[in-house]
Parts: C-alpha cells; structure tokens; sequence
C-alpha cells in the first residue's frame, strides 16, 4: 500500500521515511495494517510571532497616529472632556430637582386634601391602589421616573470622577506626541503632518488632557533617565537599553524608544546605591567624629550630622515616592 503525505514546507525541513509502524481499524471484524515509517523534523528557524506594526509602515494619517500612540504607553494621551462632563451633569441634576420639586408639591397638596389623600401618604398600599387624575403623575409613577433618573446621573457621575481621577500626561510625554502631530517625521527627512488642522487641536489643551498610564512613584527619574540616555544615545546605549522588540517598533532617527523593565532596573540601581549612600556616609561620619578626642565641639558636630542627614533623607522620601506626610515624618522620626 502506497501513502503519501503533505507536509507544509514552512514548518518541516527534511522530511523522509523509516520504519514506522502506522496501523488504524476500519470496522469491528477488519483491521488493515500498513507498515510505513515516517519522520519529520521541524524546520531550525520557529515562526516569530506578527508585532505590533512599525509607525512608518502605517499609512499617514489617524493610522499612523494610532499607530504611534500605540507604540508606547506613556503615548496614550487624549482628551476628558471636562467641561462637556460637567454641562451633562448641571443638565442631569436640574432634571432631578425639578422632579424632586414635583415630587414635595404632590406630598404637600395631599397632605391637605382629603382624609384619603392623608392615607395614601402613610400606607404605600393605598398609594399604589389610588386612581390617576387626569394626566397628573401618580407618586408611584413619579417615584419610578425618579429612581431611573437618579440611576442614570448616578452612574454618569461616578464615570466622571473615574475621568477626573486620571493622571495627568508627563510634560515630555505630551511634548512627544505634540511634536509628532506636529511634524510626522519621515525616513527621508521630510516634514508631513499627519493630522489635518483642526484635528490636531487636541493635543494643545493641554490642561483637558489625561493618560492611560498609571503614574510611577519615581516618574521623574524615569524622565531624566531617559533624556540622559537620549543625549548619550549610541549603539552600545541602543544595545543596553532597547530589546529586539523594542528596536522594531520605529525604524525612524527621529523617534528613540526604550525598554521600560531596562530602564526600571537602571532607576531601582540609582534609589537603591542612594539609600545606601545615605546609611554609610552618616554613620562613618559619627564613628569619625567620636574618635576625636579633645574636642569641645564633638556633640554639636554629631547633631548637625544627625540634622542633615534627616533632612536629605526626607527630601529623598518626598522626590522619590509618593509618600504622605504623616509618612515622611514617621519614617523621618524612626
């Protein structure tokens, strides 16, 4: 029996026969048994999985914006609309006091009306049972606009407060992306912005503007890292600081990226080689000092150390991390 096999020729390289043993059933009472040995080995090279596409090869226009703000996180920068949030929320809430309006009228007419009326006010039951007036509300009905209005501005006012509580775009993050809307650098050197005018508005309310991206405690120092490595930007700087998949993401000289977990290890090694400056320097500084002897002035020199290094220790606190300020006193005290 004679078997032939396809095999895709991007996944196997060589492919041949050797004694293989392949035998199947084809029925309860029959069995056919086939004699063939087959190997196949898998091509050297694995299949890379597709990237996200380069900047340059998206065509010009929202394309290669997307595009580029994709190509980072700190790029994804856009607009919140405040004062739109804020125009729906005065319409919402006027809605809902000229309800609640209706609402105290309708208490109040009956509670000086009718005994029946005065009842319908304590038994929800016989509020419920009453009959409509003319085209006048029932409360029950009333009470039901109510509660999906306030339902609906409920939810609108805590999706605006999760926009308010959005960071704020890094002043060089939104200075990048302005720069690109702005220009739209190409390979050949030419200037083409990508965005029409008016479309790039934008970017210039800058005080509308928020981020995706979760603020850092040391984000500063991730800034002036950066701009350092930019300034000393080489190939053994390339090499250190971008991954393989990072080096793809541009092929443009304009556009310098780096890899954030590189970076992030680089702003651990600065904290950490600060902290540690900060724990030696004062204590050999003591252990100096009180070695002296003979000095009338040793006790005031220790406090001025102990002062000093306190304070450069809370400036530390404050400029590197988030910290409170009943923290950057706990910790100042201990």
């Amino acid at each position: 029996m004679e078997l032939t096999l396809f095999l895709p020729t991007e996944s196997l390289a060589v492919s041949y026969w050797q004694g293989c043993k392949l035998e199947w059933a084809t029925g309860k009472d029959e069995q056919v048994h086939c004699t063939q040995e087959f190997v196949a080995r898998a091509a050297s090279t694995p299949q890379v999985p597709k990237l996200n596409p380069i900047v340059e090869d998206c065509p010009n226009g929202y394309p290669k914006v997307a595009g580029f703000m994709d190509s980072e996180d700190t790029f994804g920068i856009y607009r919140r609309f405040g004062f739109l949030y804020s125009r729906v929320l005065l319409s919402k809430q006027d809605e809902l006091r000229r309800l609640e309006a209706n609402l105290d009228a309708m208490d109040h007419r009956d509670a000086h009306d009718t005994d029946h009326t005065r009842k319908c006010l304590k038994s929800c039951a016989k509020d419920s049972a009453r009959e409509r007036k003319a085209n006048l509300q029932t409360r029950k009905e009333l009470l039901q606009t109510v509660q999906s209005k306030l339902y609906d501005y409920g939810q609108f006012l805590l999706q605006a407060q999760q926009m308010v509580s959005l960071n704020k775009p890094a002043d060089r993050d939104h200075l990048s992306v302005q720069n690109f809307l702005e220009s739209g650098y190409e390979d050949n050197g030419k200037s083409l912005m990508p965005l029409m005018e008016g479309d790039n508005e934008f970017i210039y309310r800058k005080e509308d503007l928020i981020t995706l991206r979760p603020g850092r405690e040391s984000a500063w120092l991730d800034a002036f890292v950066e701009r350092v490595l930019k300034m000393i930007h080489c190939k053994p700087v390339q090499y250190i600081f971008c991954s393989k998949e990072t080096r793809l993401k541009s092929n443009s000289p304009h556009i310098q990226y780096y890899t954030k977990s590189r970076v992030d290890r680089l702003v651990t090694l600065i904290i950490s080689g600060i902290m540690l400056i900060l724990l030696v320097v004062p204590t050999y500084a003591l252990y100096r000092v009180t070695n002296i002897k003979g000095s009338s002035t040793t006790n005031a020199t220790c406090i001025g150390i102990l002062l000093v290094a306190t304070l450069v220790f809370s400036a530390v606190l404050s400029l590197f991390t988030k910290a409170k300020r009943h923290e950057i006193l706990g910790a100042s005290a201990a």
